[in-house]
């Protein structure tokens, strides 16, 4: 069959010289397949075969992933299943016969190690008729046949593809990694870079650090350059850092084009200097809903900067007590400091039983913006009446009461007081929010940044460097 390849842009030639049109693996390198199927269907007559051969992805290819060892160019690994797909989403049902697909393997040699390209035959052929529209049997086709629009099918049966493409890149040659933390932050990316010159050992690897850190990044031996840029102070205490006014002298320090670029802090304010990296492929941690320039991008937790809770209760205002002068309403209860009693209890309640843990209760609690005596007591107390957490308030604020509870079946209670000698504040109470902690399970900073190098050659060197092309 090796003999008989023809090109497509001879199918005139072919037509002429016989019945059949024949595509010899080229199918698999077109990025539109659906296009091209139809242009060469839409060349045949009535009566004429398309006979289209493609590499066997478990005979020739032999993986399961892209790039292919002998064919990099290859957008698609193919099965008999995938080829007869192909076809079904190009063309009208109507339009054509399937009189034969089958496997090419005669004198297919199964002994060959797996680093030596196939002998023998490896592919998969399907041959196609076309032939005539059944007269009544589509619904209101257009008033040209299918065969005779090579760029579209009839507009019922012009499908989603089920064939996602694959963009293939070569290994990058020129990688650029930002590692911009305070000092000794760099020995926490140590194990990470340490991966990336392993796996990219043929690269110029150009190493970004802060200038305090650029003599231990230029001992580690990772990096063909360093560049030493300042995005933060030397020391996280010294100041608020301000990252996207460094902006403008990043973009004048780095230039050069990179085939890749890797940004390893964990915590995501240097995505902006990212961002302005000239790189065909970029690497971060987040995701590509809050980052969309990301190529490559490693999903960061959560509760990685908060505690990680266990149990979060939103208890509504009606699950209190009160006494005095408040009034209830659906969304509230309102307090008036002119007619609450003094020295007591305002609100009290709602008797939640508690098991063993660490807590928080934050009351959604509104205050009168003043600043003169008036002052209310906040409260935490277990199994009624031993106090564990308190604070006087004056004015408005966020007010969070932390609490252990050590015994199983114990008894919350949150209190507001009024306090002697000290007028009362006008409020609106909305009911708060209880939260149990648990123990944090995210990860270091130093594992996030190997486990992004891990990510990055997986998609890169093991997988391609693939980017999906959305169909359509």
């Amino acid at each position: 069959m090796q003999d008989q390849t023809v090109a497509s842009d001879n199918v005139d030639e072919v037509r002429d010289r016989g019945a059949a049109l024949l595509s010899f693996r080229l199918l698999q390198d077109i990025v539109d397949y659906r296009a091209v199927v139809r242009e060469w269907h839409a060349r045949l007559r009535v009566g004429d075969y398309l006979i289209i051969a493609v590499p066997h992805f478990f005979l020739y290819n032999r993986q399961l992933a892209l790039p292919s060892k002998w064919l990099p160019a290859q957008r698609r690994l193919y099965s008999p299943g995938s080829l007869l797909t192909e076809i079904e989403e190009a063309l009208a049902p109507d339009s054509y016969r399937v009189r034969w697909l089958g496997d090419l393997d005669d004198g297919y040699d199964h002994d060959l190690p797996p680093g030596v390209e196939p002998q023998g035959a490896s592919d998969i052929a399907v041959v196609i008729e076309r032939t005539q529209a059944s007269a009544g049997l589509l619904p209101d086709p257009p008033v040209r046949a299918a065969w005779e629009m090579p760029q579209k099918a009839r507009v019922h049966f012009d499908t989603e593809r089920t064939r996602i493409e694959r963009e293939v890149r070569s290994s990058p040659k020129r990688i650029l990694i930002m590692k911009l933390d305070h000092l000794g932050d760099l020995i926490m990316g140590i194990p990470a870079l340490e991966l990336a010159r392993r796996y990219f050992s043929d690269a110029r690897i150009d190493l970004v650090v802060g200038s305090w850190n650029k003599d231990m990044a230029a001992e580690l031996g990772v990096a063909d350059r360093i560049i030493a840029f300042d995005a933060f102070p030397r020391n996280s205490t010294e100041e608020e850092p301000n990252v996207e006014a460094t902006l403008g002298l990043f973009r004048a320090s780095i230039t050069d084009q990179y085939d890749l670029a890797i940004d390893l802090r964990a915590d995501i304010d240097t995505r902006v200097l990212l961002r302005a990296v000239k790189a065909s492929i970029k690497a971060g941690i987040g995701t590509r809903g809050r980052f969309p320039f990301l190529d490559i991008a490693l999903p960061l937790d959560s509760t990685r900067n908060e505690a990680e809770r266990a149990r979060d209760d939103t208890i509504g205002q009606h699950g209190f007590a009160h006494q005095g002068s408040a009034r209830r309403t659906h969304f509230g209860l309102h307090s008036d400091k002119e007619t609450v009693e003094r020295d007591c209890a305002i609100l009290w309640g709602p008797y939640i039983v508690l098991e063993p843990g660490d807590y928080v209760f934050d009351f959604y609690l509104d205050l009168e913006d003043e600043r003169g005596d008036g002052l209310l007591h906040l409260d935490v107390a277990l199994n009624n009446g031993r106090r564990v957490a308190e604070m006087f308030v004056s004015g408005p604020g966020n007010f969070h009461l932390r609490f252990r509870v050590d015994e199983p079946g114990t008894t919350f209670e949150a209190r507001i007081f009024t306090v002697d000698d000290h007028p009362s504040i006008s409020f609106s109470f909305y009911g708060g929010r209880l939260i149990k902690q648990a123990p944090g399970n995210v990860l270091h900073q130093s594992e996030y940044a190997a486990l992004l190098i891990e990510f990055v050659k997986m998609r890169v060197q093991d997988f391609g460097a693939m980017q999906d092309v959305l169909p359509g």
